[in-house]
């Protein structure tokens, strides 16, 4: 069983946001994740994850590192050979996915005074294989991503709420289609994404994992998982009753509320950063698009209903 954690943090590194190189540590939120991934996956093979996230907390960092390190360890020959896809909405982030692939390629090799080309056979955009046969391709989603042949052990796709639906593209069909390569109880799919539409193939898809149809696991990520995002809130500040029952329900600190209290005050585009750091699961696909309901009745509503003293599935 690999221990990607002490893998990762000991031989990756990574780009912080104000550019500078440090060793890849993980953040309270992905430590949080990664435990709550090996509850359900304790080797992390046979991973079915629909993720419903919020902005910024280096989710596509983690999973692309979990499978970095699959293609350093096929590649060794300490596990079977990986075939990885992962792909992204807009070729502008596929690069910074690639980039960051091979950052963690090359903090690897550099650590172990290997090069490139003593380890790769091929190394161009978007497609990398090595001497033994593991291969990895980071490409923006389109008709020619993958497809319903060959086999795949790890598909990462990222920021799947955003993926186009036209007749010539239709997130459904590619991401289900590629899926079918991946065998069962085997290796990793993760459909990671902030919330869009509602209705859209990823909320129905999350929705279906919520109820414990199909075989994906469905989570939402909350703000607050997030130390990070918090601010000194001052003494005379009366808490909205949404934060409120936040501080009820999550445990949260009030300086965290107050930090997403002024990210929504500063806001120019107020529903755009309710999408990206939702209050629930439900505001998360509330925020895009045109709703019969309107979408903040919707959500005043909803917080007027009181958490349950116990719930569960009922077949009848």
């Amino acid at each position: 069983m690999i221990d990607y954690k002490a893998f990762i943090e000991d031989n990756f590194q990574i780009k912080t946001k104000e550019g500078k190189v440090v060793p890849f540590i993980f953040n309270d939120t992905q430590n949080f994740y990664y435990n709550l991934l090996l509850k359900d996956y304790p080797d992390l093979e046979g991973v079915r994850e629909n993720l419903l996230k919020f902005r910024q907390w280096g989710g596509s960092s983690l999973i692309d590192g979990i499978f970095a390190t699959d293609f350093i360890f096929s590649e060794q020959g300490r596990i079977p050979l990986t075939d990885t896809d992962i792909v992204s909405h807009k070729d502008k982030e596929t690069l910074v996915l690639f980039d960051r692939f091979n950052f963690f390629i090359d903090s690897w090799l550099a650590k172990n005074s290997l090069s490139r080309r003593s380890f790769l056979e091929i190394d161009s955009t978007g497609h990398l294989k090595g001497k033994r046969g593991a291969e990895a391709w980071i490409q923006t989603a389109n008709a020619r991503v993958s497809g319903r042949g060959g086999t795949k052990q790890n598909i990462h796709w990222s920021e799947v709420g955003f993926y186009s639906n036209t007749e010539v593209l239709n997130a459904e069909d590619l991401v289900t289609a590629a899926e079918q390569q991946v065998a069962d109880s085997v290796g990793k799919i993760f459909r990671e994404s902030t919330g869009n539409l509602s209705g859209d193939f990823f909320s129905n898809e999350y929705e279906r994992g919520k109820l414990g149809e199909g075989e994906f696991n469905s989570r939402f990520l909350g703000w607050w998982t997030h130390k990070e995002y918090m601010r000194i809130a001052p003494p005379d500040w009366v808490i909205p009753p949404q934060y409120q029952k936040l501080i009820e329900e999550q445990g949260i600190s009030k300086d965290q509320c107050y930090w997403h209290y002024r990210k929504m005050l500063s806001a120019k585009d107020k529903k755009k950063i309710r999408r990206e750091y939702p209050m629930d699961d439900t505001e998360a696909f509330l925020m895009s698009g045109e709703l019969y309901f309107d979408s903040e009745a919707i959500i005043y509503y909803e917080n007027q209903i009181k958490k349950p003293i116990n719930e569960k599935l009922i077949y009848v």
